[in-house]
């Protein structure tokens, strides 16, 4: 998720309450009211990762650890979320219990080592209980200015359709690398989607209509034709890496 990201050391003034988010008061309290209780499922295949330095949460993306660049330390490399503990495949049911915004107020209650520049939605499975369960934190873009913007980086990861019986269709081979967050040959561009996530550049070439996909920094790259993946790049190595 390439995003405007938070250097450490920061000083905090808590001079107002706007802080850093870019949405209108009204329009984060619409927000709130028309998502928090609500389940959606995810549309992509995530990573579980631990919350940077935040013991009490769990991260979840669609990149992969290495690839994220949220909090960078003062020499300019990005922090490490920390490895990897699982993944969650699409169609997994989740109840967003909780919005929030990058508020003066609401930075405050965030630790100095996490993204606390950019708009968080703390997710839960709703089959999940006990005083040990993890909140899901999803990190989404610091450059969102309206709710209709929100609603649509938010639409990358969660739906309100259950896509399930899409993936359940998929030949056996195709629904077991997308859990896998890997590619086979001949993976449609839905397929791809829900194993590595939305891409963050798409180039179409206009004579044959072939798609090159890239994302963050190229780490990985997938090329199509008649709408059918060709081959990939995943972080340097070709096709057929596992």
């Amino acid at each position: 998720m390439r995003t405007s990201h938070f250097v450490l050391p920061a000083v905090l003034v808590l001079a107002g309450c706007t802080g850093n988010t870019l949405i209108p008061e009204p329009e984060r309290v619409q927000l709130k009211d028309e998502l928090v209780g609500h389940a959606r499922y995810l549309r992509v295949a995530c990573w579980v990762t631990p919350f940077f330095h935040d013991d009490g949460k769990l991260l979840i993306t669609d990149e992969a650890p290495d690839e994220l660049d949220l909090v960078d330390r003062p020499n300019g490399t990005p922090v490490d979320p920390g490895q990897a503990i699982g993944i969650l495949p699409p169609g997994t049911r989740l109840r967003i219990e909780a919005v929030s915004f990058p508020t003066a107020l609401e930075m405050a209650d965030r630790l100095v080592m996490t993204p606390r520049y950019n708009p968080w939605v703390f997710l839960t499975q709703p089959d999940q209980f006990g005083a040990n369960v993890k909140p899901y934190v999803l990190v989404l873009h610091q450059d969102i200015h309206s709710r209709d913007e929100f609603l649509q980086e938010l639409g990358r990861f969660l739906t309100d359709v259950d896509p399930t019986p899409e993936l359940k269709a998929f030949p056996p081979a195709v629904q077991a690398a997308i859990a896998k967050k890997t590619l086979i040959a001949g993976m449609t561009l839905r397929q791809v989607e829900m194993a590595w996530g939305y891409p963050e550049r798409i180039h179409i070439d206009g004579p044959t209509h072939a798609q090159t996909w890239s994302w963050p920094d190229d780490k990985q790259r997938a090329w199509f034709s008649s709408d059918a993946l060709a081959h990939w790049m995943d972080h340097g190595k070709g096709d057929g890496a596992q």
